[in-house]
């Protein structure tokens, strides 16, 4: 009973140091520096920091224009796109742009699709860019651009004194049709009253990939624990205990489980450089699906080859004569 006890004392301990872990790190997210807001040289008077993309927004109102800056940790380009209508990003106004041997490209795109965009001249609109710029840093790329506030087209948004649903993006690619991946990211910002919140309030909003894979693995471990004591709980009145022990399983179940494990291994590496090289949601799923299979295979060989069976036996007096 002692060996159940401090086995699942053990789980328990390590799903609260996790916790505890991600917990840190999430309230040390929270105290950011003070941030320049002069860029490119022009001094902005608002700034939103996205932290799903680590984009920085800078923006400023002078009369019927707006000034934009963007800021990203991206080696391409850069966008902003303003209320799209839906699904996904459809009816959208996006400006996008990136640097590319010091000179800047910078296009007003419309979503003609969820999933996709042309030119807004190509869809009967007219591109509402004033003037622009921008710079490829060590950290980034840097894109500034100035429109009205007012459409000037077709499919052209205004920006109004309310809420607006604002999407951000970036890419490694230097070219407009590279995918963005995961680095994206939708927020409701009011550019007239400085006011910004995220679009979904989900908890996957807000973290990292691997910070919502440690905190499911810290529920899993927590819970494995808490089982733990409960059977303990109610075994303890059991002295009834029977131990079938497993033969020598020899090099078969060995070599088995060792290629399941390099497997398993092989598979986690993978999913981390796939999660920081923009890969798609399906790919990711796919091979946290490979995870999760290998997973519970080395568990169920690993039982079957290796673990002692325990057989626990109460005698039930219900005084009919069987």
């Amino acid at each position: 009973m002692k060996r159940y006890v401090n086995i699942s004392m053990i789980f328990f301990i390590i799903g609260i140091v996790l916790i505890s872990f991600i917990t840190y790190e999430i309230l040390l997210k929270q105290k950011h520096p003070k941030v320049n807001m002069t860029v490119l040289g022009t001094k902005y008077t608002n700034h939103f920091f996205d932290e799903k993309t680590k984009i920085n927004i800078f923006w400023k109102i002078n009369k019927n224009k707006i000034h934009f800056a963007l800021v990203s940790p991206g080696k391409g380009w850069v966008g902003i796109g303003f209320n799209p209508k839906g699904p996904v990003m459809n009816g959208a106004d996006i400006f996008m742009g990136f640097v590319k041997n010091g000179k800047t490209y910078i296009n007003e795109e419309y979503a003609n699709t969820p999933y996709s965009h042309e030119p807004i001249t190509q869809a009967g609109g007219k591109d509402c860019i004033l003037s622009y710029k921008g710079e490829s840093t060590p950290d980034g790329t840097i894109l500034s651009f100035e429109r009205n506030l007012k459409s000037c087209g077709l499919h052209d948004k205004t920006i109004a004194n309310k809420d607006m649903t604002v999407m951000l993006a970036y890419s490694n690619g230097k070219n407009f049709t590279k995918y963005h991946g995961p680095n994206h990211n939708e927020v409701h910002i009011n550019f007239f009253k400085n006011t910004k919140k995220q679009k979904s309030y989900m908890i996957t909003s807000h973290l990292s990939s691997y910070q919502i894979g440690l905190i499911a693995w810290a529920l899993l471990f927590i819970l494995a624990g808490i089982i733990g004591f409960a059977s303990s709980f109610v075994e303890k009145d059991v002295n009834h205990v029977i131990f079938i022990k497993k033969n020598t399983a020899g090099m078969f179940p060995f070599l088995l489980i060792f290629f399941l494990s390099a497997g398993e291994l092989a598979c986690a590496i993978w999913l981390i450089v796939e999660l920081y090289s923009n890969a798609i949601n399906s790919l990711i799923g796919i091979i946290t699906g490979f995870n999760f299979i290998l997973m519970a295979l080395i568990v169920l060989f690993y039982r079957k080859f290796y673990i002692d069976d325990e057989i626990i036996a109460q005698d039930i007096n219900d005084e009919i004569p069987w």
